[in-house]
């Protein structure tokens, strides 16, 4: 089947669930850039991952609407073609949205090719498990490129509706290399791991630095939503011997070759990745998420920034979450002190109105800048003011204790 003709047995769905990340279906999704007459009234949903999947989806089709729990830069209000309609839902909600039978209609993303009568789900095994699970119709395109990965799930052929071919590239994300501020923060970090812990990472320089800071521990797991280059590297050189969960992966065109012949990487879907009754269960998870700014009451915002909604919240409070309810477990908001070049810090006197509390006050733990870690667990507000005033940059500390009085 060509994209096209996969487009066009896909109009009579009400919603579609589109694979995100690297299952993205672009070639059929250009088929309908291309005739737009194609989809009439479609609702598309996924978890259109931002810097990844940018795509202005509400402009495909005519007269439909996206849902998103992720607000991208094709997606943002003062860009997007058409309706877009933000769902400020965790990953563990949205998860259990698709599972009800009857929200989805059909599932289309991109899957490795066929072997031994199923199809693998690659390196994106997060929410179509839970639609296809719920009876949805299912189209897979079929791109070579996609690496069948040893650990991800599987699905029978004769599970799938249509197949078609694609060729489109894959999304790649780039190493970093980590700068003193962010090798700062994670040496602090480090410190905070248990004995026999379980590090949950998100992607970018922090993560790099703090899989650089952990180097050499082999004691250590690693059970996140997403795993890029550091941790595939980590694992070869002995690392996080006591296993490696993911439900995405996402990284450069060699990780990717790499991980279709890497054992010890387990896939699976965010009913595994981001309960809390897994993450529970894992003794010493040690959550690491990054925010754009904290108030001096432990409230954080990672979603908002100049005005405008720039992302979601993803999975991060059921990480954050989980790793509270672990035993031993701590829940760590790691950021830089400033923001613009050392002008404007990122520990504020308060939330600006209209921008959304992405994380509550009651939910974090930890505080962790280059200048320190603020310990927020059991203290009062006086105290946690006084903690996070700590390790703010000295330049702004002065301001924030008058405007904390």
């Amino acid at each position: 089947m060509t994209p096209k003709a996969a487009a066009e047995a896909a109009r009579t769905a009400g919603r579609i669930l589109l694979g995100g990340c690297t299952a993205d279906p672009v070639d059929v999704l250009d088929a309908v850039a291309a005739d737009p007459e194609l989809w009439q009234g479609i609702t598309l949903t996924g978890a259109f991952i931002p810097g990844v999947n940018d795509r202005d989806y509400s402009a495909l089709g005519r007269n439909g609407t996206v849902e998103t729990i992720f607000v991208t830069s094709g997606l943002r209000a003062d860009r997007a073609a058409g309706r877009v309609a933000h769902l400020p839902m965790h990953y563990s909600a949205f998860h259990k949205r698709l599972a009800r039978p009857g929200v989805v209609d059909l599932v289309i993303l991109t899957v490795p090719p066929p072997q031994d009568g199923s199809i693998g789900l690659g390196l994106c095994a997060d929410f179509a498990p839970a639609a296809i699970a719920a009876g949805a119709r299912l189209i897979g395109m079929v791109n070579p490129q996609l690496p069948d990965t040893p650990g991800a799930p599987r699905i029978p052929v004769a599970r799938f509706e249509a197949l078609a071919e694609s060729s489109a590239a894959l999304p790649e994300l780039k190493s970093t290399s980590p700068d003193t501020i962010n090798r700062q923060i994670a040496q602090r970090i480090a410190g905070l791991v248990p004995e026999g812990g379980t590090l949950q990472l998100g992607l970018g320089t922090l993560q790099a630095a703090v899989l650089e800071a952990v180097q050499g521990r082999h004691d250590l797991g690693f059970h996140g939503g997403m795993i890029s280059d550091g941790v595939l590297d980590a694992a070869e050189d002995g690392g996080f011997r006591r296993g490696i969960t993911t439900g995405v992966a996402l990284g450069t065109r060699g990780f990717y070759d790499r991980l279709g012949t890497a054992d010890g990487i387990r896939f699976g879907p965010v009913d595994q990745t981001h309960a809390i009754s897994v993450l529970s269960g894992i003794p010493g998870l040690t959550c690491v998420n990054s925010g754009l700014e904290v108030d001096l009451t432990g409230q954080v915002n990672v979603e908002y920034l100049n005005g405008n909604q720039s992302s979601g919240q993803g999975g991060m409070i059921d990480f954050i979450r989980g790793a509270r309810a672990s035993e031993g477990g701590v829940a760590i908001m790691a950021l830089p002190s400033t923001a613009k070049r050392g002008t404007v810090s990122r520990i504020v006197p308060q939330l600006a109105q209209g921008t959304p509390v992405s994380v509550a006050r009651s939910d974090i733990d930890v505080v962790v800048t280059e200048h320190g870690v603020a310990d927020l667990r059991e203290a009062d507000m006086d105290t946690r003011r006084a903690r996070l005033i700590a390790v703010a940059d000295p330049a702004f500390r002065d301001d924030l204790m008058r405007a904390g009085q």
